[in-house]
């Protein structure tokens, strides 16, 4: 499996600079402010939370 934890930073970053919730990200890609907050995390792991990082990267041009 792909190391996505420079992703999970780049996104991060991205959020605080950008000041981007939790709540924001999760209405944008469809899911709950939970789901984002263990995603960007790293808490949430797998297929599902690599194709969320890779969504964030691409929607947010990072």
């Amino acid at each position: 499996m792909i190391d996505i934890e420079p992703g999970r930073k780049a996104v991060r970053k991205y959020m605080t600079e950008k000041s981007i919730t939790y709540r924001m990200a999760g209405i944008l890609f469809g899911k709950s402010p939970q789901w984002i907050q263990q995603v960007v995390s790293g808490k949430a792991k797998g297929p599902e939370a690599t194709a969320l990082i890779i969504s964030m990267i691409n929607e947010f041009g990072i």
